[in-house]
């Protein structure tokens, strides 16, 4: 199975449609209602992503310890969501909106797919993991839980580089490319970066997409806030 196959295709289709479907829900629940499906979201995610490890202990031999602990942008997220749920931090919060959110959607579009089948267990935890990380920041921002604040970029950014440092002493001892950092992958954004600027430069690119994505998640609120104050100023 390729890249934006029927089969790649159907399941992008059907995960916009389950992250809709539960936003709509959401959007028609009382407060305690939509805290409830906040906290069961998490937990299926958390669930979700722990299949992965005991598939891993039952079938020892797919296990490859330079790609599956839990040290890659979106596998931190089975860290940072229970921060973002329980906590109200606005940094947290704002992480993974802005970090976490997007890697996972750039995944869906781009996943590692290698020689996987539509019906194998990598694949469809890639696509149900994925969507939940996708999911969940997106429901407690259009249910009100909080609102993103681009003044929380420096406090988010700091937190992407704590959380890096675990794959960078990784990569340097066992050989892995946790985060992507020590080299691209074919068939991601990563590799198709390196075609563009080289291997040696491919997440200079990156980087510029980061922050064209900042730009499109934050400016609606930006513009908003700044249209209020004007609005109270008057």
């Amino acid at each position: 199975m390729g890249l934006f196959s029927p089969e790649h295709l159907c399941f992008l289709a059907a995960a916009a449609f389950f992250c809709a479907a539960v936003i709509f829900i959401g959007g028609r629940l009382g407060q305690k209602g939509r805290q409830r499906l906040l906290i069961t979201l998490w937990a299926a995610f958390t669930v979700i992503e722990l299949c992965k490890y005991i598939y891993f202990a039952l079938n020892p031999d797919e296990f490859n310890i330079k790609t599956g602990l839990p040290f890659h942008l979106c596998s931190v997220s089975l860290f940072t969501y229970p921060l973002a749920v329980f906590t109200g931090n606005r940094i947290f919060r704002n992480f993974i909106y802005a970090v976490n959110m997007p890697g996972a959607l750039f995944a869906l579009i781009t996943p590692d797919i290698g020689n996987s089948t539509a019906l194998s267990f990598y694949f469809l935890h890639l696509i149900t993991a994925h969507t939940f990380i996708v999911l969940i920041p997106l429901y407690m921002v259009c249910c009100g839980f909080f609102r993103p604040d681009y003044r929380m970029l420096p406090g988010v950014t700091l937190m992407l580089l704590v959380t890096m440092i675990p794959a960078l002493l990784l990569n340097r001892f066992i050989g892995s490319n946790y985060y992507f950092i020590n080299g691209p992958v074919n068939g991601t954004l990563t590799g198709q970066f390196a075609e563009w600027v080289g291997e040696e430069a491919y997440l200079l690119p990156m980087l510029g997409l980061l922050t064209a994505v900042w730009a499109l998640l934050y400016a609606p609120f930006a513009a908003r806030k700044k249209s209020g104050d004007c609005n109270t100023t008057t």
